[in-house]
C-alpha cells in the first residue's frame, strides 16, 4: 500500500452502509460494510430478525443461548455482505434512565462480561467482525453529544466496573472497539491516550482497531496519536486523507500509520473474509427458519417476578375466559417502525425492541393479543379485551372478570434518557382499575429496563407478574408459550428493581460533569452496602417448579500468581454443588455464585463471579461445577497496577438471586 492509501484507510467514505472502510482498487480491495446494531442487522434493512434486545439476552443468564443468538445473527450479517457488526454495546446499567439500557447487558460486569465473551465468539464464529461499544463510561444519553458530558472515574472503578466487560470481549477475540462520544475524566474518548492506548491496547493488550463513534472525532493527529485507528463515518477533514499532510510535516509518524491501518485489516483477514465473503446485498432474505431460535431466546429471557395461589400456569380447560387489557397487548398503529409514537417518548402498542440506532426493523411481529387469540381458538376458551389504554370506563366495565391479564409498557431509545421510571401512558393507573375488581389479575410489563412498580405490585388481587422484557418479534408466541406451562419461565433480573427510585443512588446528570463516586457500589453492591431492600433483587426470578441446592465443595486450582493478561483467566477455585428439580415439572434454575473478599479489597460485601442456567426433569439431580478465575478472586490495586490476589478469608454464596436469603450455601477459602 503506498502512503496515501494507507492514509485514505483511516476514514470511512460515503457508501449504503452505516458506514464503510474505503476500497482500494489497484489492490482488489473492495471495501468494507459496517452495519449496525447489537440486536440484529439494523438501519432499517428488511428481510432479517429482530431478535430480543441485549438486556432480554443477559436476563436468560444462559451461556449457550448467549452465543447462539450471536452466531445466527452473525449468519445474517454475513448473508447480507457486511463485515463489522456495529455490536456488541456492553456499557454498564449505572441509570435506571439510561436510553440505551435496552442494548446493554445489565448492571453487573461480570454477567456483562459474559454476555460481551459469548457474543463475540458467536458472531466472528460466523466471519463477521465484532464491535464493543462504546469505549468507554457511556452510561447516559443527557449531554452526550452538544457538550460531550465527562465521565470521572477513578482508577479502581474503571477497571472492575467499566473496563471489565470489554476485557472479556478483547480476551474472545473482538477485532474492533468502538470509543464514544463522551468525555472521559475530561479527556474525549476517542483521542484519551490513557483508555485507548494505556487500558485498551497496552494493559488489555488488544490488536485490533479502535474506531470513533460517528462523529465523536475532534481532531486528526491528536486521536491518531491518542490511539484512534479509523474515523467514522467520515468527511469530516480530521483524518483519511488529511493525515497524508501531518505525516510530511512529521507531526504523525508512518510508523503509526502502519499499526493503524493493521488494526484496521487484521480482522479482515483473521476472519478470512478475503476469502469468498459475500456481496452486499440489503435485498437477500436471511431470515430462513430464525424465528425458531428467536422463540426460544424470546422465552429464555422473560422473568416470573409474582405468582401467587398458583395462578400460573394457565390451564385452557379451567381458564375459559381471558380478559386482556392494555395498548401494549396489541400492536402499534403506526406499525412496526415505531421510532417512539408519537412524543418520542414512547407508545401504544407491543414493544419488540428499543429504539435508536440500536433498533433492528422487524420483518413481522407477532403480538400477545394476536397470540392469544390464536390459542383461544385451538383450545376453545373465549377472550374479550380493551386496548384503548386510558378509556377507563370501558376498562372498569370489563374488570369484574374472573382471570385478568393486564399489559403494560415502558420504551426508551438512544438519543434521550427517560423523564421516569413510570409504566407509559398511565399504566400503573390501568393495573389498579383492573386489580380493584378482578381477583386474578396478571400483569406482563414489556420494558426496556427498570420500572417502579409499587403502584400496584404488592396488591393481593395482583396475583402474577411476569416481566417480558424486550422480547423481539416472536413475543406474542413466547409469552402463550409461558401462560399455558409449554415453556417453564427461567429468567433472571439482570438489574435490581428499587421500590424507590432514590434508592438506585445513582442518576443522569444534567451538567458536564458526570462523577461516578459510587465507586464499585452499583446495584445490588449498593443495597447490599447501603442495607436497603429492594423490591426485587438483582439475579431474582420464580418457576413453575422448585429446586434444591446441596453439598456445596470449593478446591483450589493453581497458585494465584499472575504475569499478564491471560494468567487473569486461569482457573484459580472450583465450586461445585448439587442441585435437584423437587417439583413436579422440567425447568431451569440459575446457579448463582457471589464472593466476598477480604477487608484488603475494599469491595462490597458480594460480588457475582459465577452461574450455571441448569435445566432438569422432575425429581433429576445434576452436578453443577462453576469455576472461579484468577481475575475473580482478584481486586484492582491501584498502587501496584494490577489486579491482585487480597491475602485473608473469602466467603463463598451459592444461591439463586443476590437476595441474602436465597444464598442457601455458603462456605469460604483462605489465602
Amino acid at each position: 500500500m503506498t502512503l496515501e492509501e494507507k492514509c485514505n484507510s483511516t476514514a470511512g467514505v460515503p457508501s449504503p452502509c452505516a458506514g464503510y472502510v474505503p476500497p482500494i482498487t489497484r489492490l482488489g480491495f473492495n471495501g468494507m460494510c459496517l452495519q449496525d446494531a447489537p440486536s440484529g442487522v439494523g438501519d432499517g434493512v428488511g428481510f432479517v430478525t429482530s431478535f430480543p434486545g441485549g438486556i432480554h439476552t443477559a436476563a436468560m443468564w444462559d451461556k449457550d443461548l448467549m452465543f447462539k443468538r450471536a452466531s445466527i445473527m452473525g449468519q445474517e450479517f454475513r448473508e447480507k455482505g457486511v463485515n463489522i457488526a456495529l455490536g456488541p454495546m456492553i456499557n454498564i446499567d449505572r441509570n435506571a434512565l439510561h436510553g440505551r439500557n435496552w442494548e446493554g447487558f445489565g448492571s453487573d460486569p461480570y454477567l456483562s462480561g459474559m454476555n460481551a465473551y459469548q457474543y463475540v465468539l458467536g458472531l466472528q464464529d460466523q466471519g463477521v467482525v465484532a464491535t464493543p461499544k462504546h469505549y468507554i463510561g457511556n452510561e447516559q444519553e443527557t449531554n452526550r453529544l452538544s457538550d460531550s458530558y465527562s465521565a470521572n472515574i477513578d482508577d479502581k472503578t474503571v477497571h472492575e466496573i467499566y473496563l471489565w466487560p470489554f476485557a472479556d470481549a478483547v480476551y474472545a477475540g473482538a477485532g474492533s472497539v468502538m470509543c464514544s462520544y463522551n468525555r472521559v475524566n475530561q479527556t474525549h474518548a476517542c483521542q484519551n491516550n490513557k483508555t485507548l492506548n494505556g487500558l485498551l491496547k497496552n494493559e488489555l493488550a488488544y490488536r485490533g482497531n479502535v474506531m470513533s463513534d460517528w462523529g465523536a472525532t475532534h481532531a486528526g493527529v491528536e486521536s491518531a496519536l491518542g490511539g484512534l485507528d479509523i474515523e467514522m463515518p467520515g468527511g469530516s477533514g480530521f483524518m483519511g486523507y488529511a493525515l497524508l499532510a501531518k505525516v510530511h510535516d512529521g507531526s504523525l509518524s508512518e510508523a503509526r500509520v502502519n499499526d493503524m491501518v493493521t488494526r484496521i485489516f487484521a480482522p479482515y483477514f483473521l476472519l478470512e473474509q478475503d476469502q469468498s465473503f459475500p456481496k452486499l446485498d440489503w435485498n437477500r432474505d436471511v431470515t430462513h427458519d430464525h424465528y425458531k431460535v428467536n422463540r426460544e431466546l424470546a422465552r429464555a429471557g422473560m422473568i416470573l417476578l409474582k405468582n401467587l395461589r398458583n395462578t400460573l400456569p394457565l390451564n385452557a380447560s379451567v381458564n375459559r375466559l381471558l380478559t386482556i387489557f392494555g395498548a401494549a397487548a396489541t400492536q402499534y398503529d403506526g406499525g412496526l417502525n415505531p421510532g417512539g409514537g408519537p412524543t418520542g417518548q414512547g407508545y401504544d402498542g407491543a414493544i419488540y425492541q428499543g429504539g435508536g440506532s440500536g433498533f433492528v426493523k422487524p420483518t413481522y411481529g407477532v403480538d400477545p393479543l394476536s397470540a392469544l387469540l390464536a390459542k383461544a381458538r385451538d383450545s376453545n376458551f373465549q377472550i374479550q379485551f380493551v386496548t384503548r389504554q386510558t378509556d377507563f370506563d370501558a376498562v372498569s366495565s370489563l374488570a369484574s372478570a374472573p382471570l385478568c391479564l393486564v399489559f403494560i409498557s415502558a420504551w426508551s431509545s438512544e438519543g434521550s434518557d427517560r423523564q421516569n421510571l413510570n409504566a407509559w401512558n398511565q399504566g400503573d393507573k390501568l393495573v389498579q382499575t383492573v386489580a380493584a375488581k378482578c381477583a386474578s389479575t396478571i400483569v406482563l410489563v414489556n420494558s426496556v429496563s427498570q420500572l417502579n412498580l409499587e403502584a400496584w405490585v404488592e396488591w393481593d388481587n395482583v396475583s402474577a407478574v411476569i416481566w417480558t422484557a424486550i422480547p423481539g418479534s416472536e413475543y406474542g408466541n413466547a409469552l402463550v408459550d409461558i401462560l399455558f406451562g409449554d415453556y417453564n419461565p427461567g429468567g433472571k433480573l439482570a438489574f435490581t428493581i428499587a421500590k424507590k427510585d432514590s434508592d438506585y443512588g445513582t442518576n443522569i446528570t444534567q451538567t458536564p460533569d458526570s462523577n461516578y463516586t459510587e465507586g464499585v457500589f452499583l446495584d445490588y453492591r449498593h443495597f447490599d452496602a447501603a442495607m436497603i431492600t429492594p423490591r426485587f433483587h438483582f439475579g431474582y426470578g420464580l418457576s413453575y417448579t422448585t429446586f434444591s441446592l446441596t453439598e456445596l465443595k470449593i478446591a483450589k486450582v493453581i497458585d494465584q500468581t499472575t504475569s499478564n493478561v491471560s494468567d487473569l483467566y486461569t482457573p484459580a477455585y472450583i465450586v461445585s454443588l448439587y442441585i435437584t428439580n423437587t417439583g413436579n415439572v422440567r425447568g431451569s434454575e440459575v446457579v448463582q455464585l457471589y464472593l466476598g473478599f477480604p477487608d484488603e479489597a475494599a469491595e462490597p460485601p458480594k460480588v457475582l463471579r459465577g452461574f450455571s442456567r441448569v435445566y432438569l426433569e422432575p425429581g433429576e439431580t445434576m452436578t453443577v461445577t462453576l469455576t472461579m478465575r484468577v481475575k475473580d478472586i482478584s481486586y484492582w490495586n491501584v498502587i501496584t497496577q494490577q489486579f491482585t490476589v487480597a491475602n485473608g478469608n473469602y466467603k463463598v454464596y451459592v444461591g439463586t438471586s443476590a437476595n441474602w436469603d436465597d444464598l442457601k450455601l455458603q462456605g469460604s477459602f483462605i489465602v
